[in-house]
């Protein structure tokens, strides 16, 4: 129960939930294990596709991955550039597991606003807010997370959630451009802009 209430506290940014998440390789792999697992899944599913839409059944399957891990390698270089190496293995495991709470956030938004609004819920305009706000909540649990898990000022949280953002949309950019044309944000949202 130690991991739930440590994204629970500090997903309402009470700082003594970094102390719900352990240091070492051994929590850091058991974090990454549920993208893995999905990665895997993903990629698995792709092969039962018509061969016309498995190249991007496995870009689908993989993105998600990579941006994690692009995310970790910069964590730990600017974990590093800091001298704060020694906090990085736990600052990184609360940072997967605090991953999942803006996307579990998004989806009971749209059930209550399903149950609320019905005939809004499937609007385009209306998932497209409820993504922003979600976005948002993500890059403010970012940098929260950063300072408190690598003891960090405001500022310096700010560069590392930036150092982190950049290098995911440009790489989404860069799939967006080339083939086969993946567009996350359609992906995501099911949805067209």
């Amino acid at each position: 129960m130690a991991i739930p209430l440590g994204v629970w506290l500090l997903g309402r940014g009470r700082s003594e939930g970094i102390n719900c998440f352990a240091p070492g390789a051994g929590a850091l792999f058991a974090a990454l294990a549920p993208t893995i697992a999905l990665a895997l899944i993903g990629v698995w599913m792709a092969f039962m596709l018509p061969p016309a839409e498995r190249v991007m059944g496995l870009v689908r399957a993989v993105v998600p991955l990579v941006c994690t891990l692009l995310q970790l390698v910069v964590s730990e270089l600017y974990a590093v550039f800091l001298s704060r190496k020694g906090l990085w293995t736990r600052y990184a495991t609360a940072s997967l597991w605090c991953g999942w709470l803006p996307l579990v956030m998004l989806i009971v938004a749209q059930g209550v606003l399903h149950l609320v609004f019905p005939g809004a819920a499937a609007s385009g305009q209306a998932l497209a807010g409820l993504a922003f706000g979600a976005q948002l909540y993500t890059l403010w649990l970012t940098w929260y997370v950063t300072k408190v898990g690598l003891l960090t000022t405001g500022w310096q949280a700010f560069v590392m959630t930036l150092l982190q953002t950049l290098p995911v949309a440009a790489f989404l950019w860069i799939l967006w451009l080339l083939p086969p044309h993946y567009n996350a944000v359609v992906d995501l949202l099911g949805i067209s802009f």
